[in-house]
């Protein structure tokens, strides 16, 4: 067996990944996005044996010289194909990542359920929550929501708010400011870039994704980004304005995604992972009557000294002092526009 390294991916990793993945984060178009959002290095590892490929692990590297992480992807990823070559796979992967000078190698894969998988990894849990579609009326989609979240879409429609899809690539800057709002409003990290979601605008609008506003009296109060694999809708990202918390766009627009995602077909509405430390984010997704599950993010350090620095780095940047700087020397930023998050 040996292990093939491609740049970017080609026809050919299409087809093997059509064979295997219903994930968009796995195709060569979420690859456009990732060079656009991040401008980074992109890693298709492929294991090949006689002449026929096995098993693969897309990834981007990050970082700069003094800390380099090849990650599966952003935010889903992990192993392509047939999953008994993981271990020969997971030699070969660290023979290269040492001969790269990778200081970390990261792998969030969904389908991997058990730390044991992954036995020289170390592992931090998150959870994931879906909502299973098929086979649901819309009626039944609904009666499993909590009675709050029932009201709140009453109160939304009442109050005249109405979703409506972006229209133009430059409302992007608007979905970027409400974005850094509710990331301001809860004190979290903006870890995604402006370029990214113009990334997502670019190569995946209206074939692939959609970009939702909540809007009152003409006036975008909310945003939601969704993007879609095979089977599954996944809730991206998304960013309100505070003042017009009270009127409730969030669950409106989680409620029209869900609906939208059942009337074309999806199986699930995926709202992606929550760190278990997020308690009240925690609960709102656990009102749209999803499923709970564990999503575990696998790492290993290659070293000791640089790993730990990065670590350290890492906790300041998760401090409201730290977020401060961030947003202040943060690239790509809309003019005239002030970091604020929103996912609730």
């Amino acid at each position: 067996m040996s292990l093939i390294v491609l740049e970017e991916p080609d026809e050919k990793w299409d087809q093997f990944v059509g064979q295997y993945s219903g994930l968009l984060f796995h195709t060569s178009k979420w690859r456009k996005v990732l060079k656009q959002g991040y401008d980074c290095s992109t890693r298709y590892l492929i294991l090949e044996k006689e002449g026929e490929w096995s098993c693969a692990l897309p990834g981007m590297i990050v970082g700069n010289r003094f800390f380099r992480v090849f990650y599966s992807l952003i935010p889903l990823g992990g192993f392509v194909g047939d999953r008994r070559q993981i271990p020969e796979f997971l030699t070969l992967l660290n023979q290269w990542a040492k001969n790269q000078k990778i200081h970390r190698v990261q792998i969030v894969d969904p389908t991997i359920k058990e730390r044991r998988e992954l036995p020289d990894f170390n592992c931090v849990e998150s959870f994931r929550h879906l909502l299973k579609l098929k086979g649901k009326s819309p009626d039944r989609i609904a009666a499993d929501y909590d009675e709050s979240v029932r009201r709140n879409i009453r109160k939304a429609t009442k109050s005249g708010l109405y979703i409506e899809a972006i229209r133009q690539r430059e409302e992007i800057e608007e979905f970027y400011r409400l974005y850094l709002e509710s990331m301001r409003r809860n004190r979290a990290l903006a870890k995604y870039p402006l370029q990214l979601f113009y990334g997502i605008y670019d190569f995946l609008v209206r074939e692939r994704a959609e970009i939702l506003f909540a809007k009152s009296q003409g006036r975008a109060v909310a945003g939601m980004v969704l993007v879609h694999s095979q089977d599954t809708t996944h809730y991206f990202h998304g960013g309100s304005e505070t003042r017009s918390l009270h009127l409730r766009p969030n669950d409106l627009l989680f409620h029209h995604a869900i609906e939208s995602a059942r009337e074309t077909g999806k199986e699930f509405f995926d709202f992606f992972g929550s760190a278990k430390s997020l308690v009240s984010l925690i609960r709102f997704k656990d009102k749209w009557g999803t499923h709970r599950e564990e999503l575990l993010n696998f790492h290993r350090d290659l070293g000791t000294l640089r790993p730990l620095a990065f670590r350290l780095g890492l906790k300041l940047a998760q401090t409201s002092f730290g977020s401060a700087i961030h947003r202040a020397f943060r690239p790509g930023r809309p003019h005239g526009s002030a970091g604020n998050k929103g996912e609730k």
